[in-house]
């Protein structure tokens, strides 16, 4: 989104860094309402308004199913955990 300037993953080999959002609800809602959920919010995110939000922040709205949420929450999980117990971060 920066022409001219150079990913950091062209500076740092291997860097990678993603911010994303999403929305996520209780346990046991069932999958009908959760499929009802997600068609209104991936239409949202369609929508020519939230494309112009989104860009003004440099991001990218990507829609998804609950199913592909799920596993990004699983990898980013994964991911994070071995730094977050060197850390020694604690949850209050």
């Amino acid at each position: 989104m920066l022409p001219g300037v150079p990913a950091m993953a062209e500076t740092l080999k291997g860097f990678e860094v993603d911010t994303w959002w999403g929305l996520a609800a209780p346990a046991g809602t069932p999958k009908d309402v959760i499929d009802k959920l997600n068609t209104a919010f991936t239409a949202a995110l369609k929508s020519p308004e939230t494309q112009q939000r989104f860009a003004m922040l440099m991001a990218e709205p990507v829609p998804t199913t609950p199913e592909q949420f799920g596993q990004l929450m699983q990898r980013e999980r994964a991911r994070y955990e071995p730094v977050v117990k060197r850390s020694g971060a604690k949850v209050d």
